[in-house]
């Protein structure tokens, strides 16, 4: 424990030692830096405590009454005559004090208008406020300011009265407010130790005199060091250099490059708080006293020395990082650095605080790229978090009103994950990430496609997850409403015919002639439902032989027993059924006595291809989604391969056998696609016992999940995998079909794996990648909620982009019609023999359909 920071002053000491009880509440802080830290409580040992744990603390707000015990002591000592502080955070109670806080709890998240408990087992032995009243103007208000018990005052035991303390009152320490000779005497990290009971007033610092331009100052690589934090913390220094750059909260400064000590441990830069008139690019010599804010180095410009305006001038370094980087970034903190074509992997804060990240590549979910645990999959981890660097905007709002460095920001152009950017600016260090502030509108190359990429054969078979796509339902009186308890999807019409414009205009663009679709309404096949009014819109865009017709169940029956469904859509002019769909249903888990965890079951639909006259199978499939929970997540010995998996990866495993089981009937054709959201990356277990696996090269043996109607409700071990194929590892290995916000990493949860058969009819495959980059702010509902074309940001403009949150995949294949063979009779019916051959292949060639070559 340690001797008072300041809060109390030496003279109370022995004034707490009759007390009745061994700890008091001695004072509070709530501090003047941003968001009100530090926030702290100081606590006095009047006696030997052999056990904190007895004690604890809470508080009241708001007047809203107790709120208990919410923060109990460890079962350590504490010496007679020590001080506690326990604050609601350590960096800035460390900033601020120069010492950590022996404990931190957000329990000591309060303002100077709420009241604190201490409690011994469990009792209220010591008060500081009205634990009911609302302390916002009373008279023991002290926010942004501090509170500490006079000499010879005890504790309470829950009785409070504001005549025992002495307060700072309101804005004493931030300068602000009416509260000016509290400001003046308490300078943040200033309070006296000494005076009997009063506080001490600190002398004045004289009058500093800031020179000539040009004439001695401190180096800022002196102010810098060359170790993490500087040196100088608490010193204040003269010092002259050219301003590089502004944000809301204050301005960079560098030396000129004639001014290097040309070490490259320490920085030339130095991050300013304070504002001035001088312009970026001029020379600026001002004086302050050197902090670290957050891991910042900062110069806080003191106030009453007016800086000088030494002139311009535009001999500054600019350090180019060339992704991926290898510098440590923080010898180049506060100094113009800039990136040329950096990749965004992120933009998740985009909108909410106008931050990119950025880095030499897009970065991977690793069990995408490698099986779990494996050295490749530790490879990929190490890969997804190397040579990160943010770009941020010029201010601290929440949800600017434009991105300072790309204002023209809009649905048709958009920054995406995967566009590469170049920009430049000072180098800041926050919330534990480097940042670039860019000096100027950044350079964006867009990755956008207008229409996916792929080569073309006579046949193409696509998947894609329309985010529940759920039209209403019709009332009695014959209107349509969106409210209703099943409906997942839109909530109005205005929000309805944003979605389905966006979902038609990438099915049109997709130009498949198998769509296997997820997340659409389960509410049949009838003329109001959603598959119907979802083939009915994409039809009015296309030609007659272009058209869709939807499969629908032999019974019409919906599919499972979920509120979404697949489905699946076919042109009639490229392929007919043969045949009734199948429904595969999906095991089902016992998780407990009282609940059960289960899926969406699997469609499949045997085709002929009118060309060819071939046959194919379709299964599209919606497998458990990772945020689900499943009876494995909750066992004490989940396994590691599980947990990087997300949950219910053992009932996963599962329904991959139970669907490539039930396609290896022999009545199905040789043909075999199956396709959708698998929810499992392209190297988890459902995929790759779909695919090529085998424990020895995976380097674990594959489990089923239990409490299932397979196997006797036992978890059994796998061995051997389906020998489908991946092709997107076969076509387009670097594509992907969803970005995770969580990890800020690209995957494909969404595939099409093909029989070897199949295989050997195919020619191409990519994503589109329309959904999966692009801001989650363009989403329709959020792009009508808060992003209205008339507030200037045209968010809800109509194009395939952000028409889901998945991207879709296209395959392509080419089926060739059987070619009868002509036997030859005699010689002289040789030539016509030959040429009726070459009939019959100029016959399939001239039906081979090649609608374009864009690969």
């Amino acid at each position: 424990m340690k001797t008072s920071l300041s809060l109390l002053t030496a003279g109370i000491l022995s004034a707490f030692s009759a007390n009745a009880s061994d700890l008091v509440i001695s004072g509070v802080i709530d501090g003047p830096l941003t968001g009100g830290i530090p926030k702290a409580v100081e606590l006095y040992v009047v006696n030997d405590i052999a056990d904190l744990s007895v004690y604890g603390i809470g508080t009241a707000n708001n007047g809203g009454g107790t709120d208990g015990v919410e923060f109990t002591f460890p079962a350590d000592s504490a010496s007679a005559g020590s001080y506690i502080y326990v604050a609601s955070e350590i960096d800035g109670f460390t900033t601020f004090f120069g010492s950590a806080p022996d404990y931190d709890s957000s329990a000591m998240g309060i303002n100077g208008d709420d009241a604190i408990e201490l409690f011994q087992n469990d009792a209220v032995v010591d008060t500081f406020g009205a634990i009911d009243v609302d302390g916002s103007g009373e008279t023991w208000e002290y926010t942004d300011g501090w509170a500490y018990r006079k000499d010879g005052e005890t504790a309470n035991s829950g009785t409070f009265d504001a005549a025992n303390w002495t307060f700072s009152g309101t804005d004493a320490l931030d300068g602000e407010g009416t509260n000016t000779a509290a400001a003046t005497a308490f300078p943040a990290g200033t309070f006296s130790t000494e005076g009997g009971g009063e506080v001490v007033v600190e002398p004045e610092v004289p009058t500093v005199e800031l020179g000539e331009c040009s004439t001695d100052a401190t180096l800022i690589s002196a102010i810098q060091g060359s170790d993490d934090a500087s040196a100088e913390v608490g010193n204040s220094h003269i010092v002259e250099a050219v301003i590089t750059g502004f944000r809301a909260d204050g301005f960079f400064i560098q030396e000129e490059t004639v001014q290097s000590d040309d070490d490259a441990t320490t920085s030339e830069g130095l991050f300013v708080d304070g504002s001035t008139d001088i312009e970026a690019g001029h020379i600026i010599r001002l004086y302050g006293e050197v902090g670290e804010n957050y891991g910042l180095t900062t110069l806080t410009m003191d106030a009453d020395v007016t800086p000088a305006d030494c002139g311009a001038s535009d001999d500054v370094l600019t350090t180019e990082l060339a992704m991926p980087y290898d510098v440590d970034l923080e010898t180049l903190e506060g100094m113009l650095v800039s990136v040329t074509d950096a990749t965004v992997t992120s933009q998740n804060n985009l909108w909410r605080y106008g931050e990119l990240v950025v880095s030499d590549s897009i970065k991977r979910q690793p069990s995408d790229v490698a099986a779990p645990l494996s050295e490749a999959y530790e490879a990929a981890v190490e890969a997804a978090e190397a040579s990160l660097l943010t770009i941020e905007d010029d201010n601290s709002n929440s949800y600017p009103d434009d991105i300072s460095y790309f204002p023209t920001f809009s649905y048709a152009n958009a920054i995406r994950v995967g566009d590469t950017v170049t920009a430049a600016g000072p180098l800041n260090y926050s919330f534990g990430t480097y940042r670039i502030n860019p000096t100027d509108v950044i350079s964006v190359t867009s990755g956008r496609e207008a229409n996916p990429v792929v080569t073309e054969g006579n046949l193409s078979i696509a998947t894609f997850n329309v985010l529940n796509y759920f039209n209403g339902e019709v009332t009695d009186s014959g209107e349509v409403t969106f409210d209703y308890d099943a409906n997942r999807g839109a909530e109005d019409e205005t929000e309805f015919a944003l979605q389905e414009g966006r979902i038609v205009e990438a099915i049109v663009g997709l130009n498949a002639d198998v769509v296997g679709l997820m997340e659409i309404e389960n509410d049949g096949f009838g003329d109001d439902s959603a598959i119907q009014a979802l083939v009915t819109a994409i039809n009015a865009e296309l030609a007659e032989e272009e058209q869709y017709t939807f499969v629908s169940t032999a019974d019409s029956s919906i599919i499972g027993t979920d509120a979404i469904t697949v489905g699946l859509l076919y042109r009639a002019s490229v392929v007919v059924p043969a045949g009734d769909a199948q429904i595969v249903d999906m095991p089902i888990q016992q998780i407990d006595e009282d609940s059960v965890a289960q899926m969406r079951a699997a469609l499949v639909q045997t085709f002929t291809h009118v060309e060819s006259e071939k046959t194919f199978a379709v299964a599209v499939n919606h497998f458990k989604s990772k945020g689900s929970e499943c009876a494995e997540d909750l066992a004490e010995d989940v396994s590691d391969t599980d947990v990087i998996q997300g949950s219910c990866n053992a009932l996963r495993v599962s329904a991959a056998i139970t669907l490539a089981e039930a396609l290896a009937d022999e009545s199905m054709p040789e043909r075999v696609l199956i396709l959708g959201d698998l929810n499992a990356y392209s190297a988890e277990d459902p995929v790759a016992l779909l695919t090529d696996y085998t424990p020895e090269d995976r380097g674990y043996t594959i489990k089923t999940a239990i409490n299932t109607d397979m196997d006797e409700g036992e978890s059994v071990e796998v061995e051997t995998s389906y020998g489908y194929h991946n092709l997107a590892e076969e076509f387009d290995a670097d594509g992907y079909s969803y970005w995770y916000y969580g990890t800020e990493q690209v995957g494909s949860l969404d595939h099409v794996l093909a029989s070897e058969a199949f295989l050997a009819d195919a020619v191409d495959g990519a994503h589109w990648n329309i959904n999966s980059p692009e801001v989650y702010q363009l989403t329709y509902d959020q792009a009508l909620t808060y992003y209205p074309d008339e507030d200037g940001y045209a968010f809800t403009d109509v194009g395939p982009y952000k028409s889901s949150d998945h991207d879709p995949f296209i395959a392509t294949f080419s089926l060739e019609a059987d070619v009868e063979e002509v036997e030859e009779e005699d010689d002289d019916n040789d030539s016509g023999g030959s040429m009726g051959v070459i009939l019959a292949f100029m016959a399939a060639m001239l039906g081979f359909r090649r609608r374009t070559t864009a690969k």
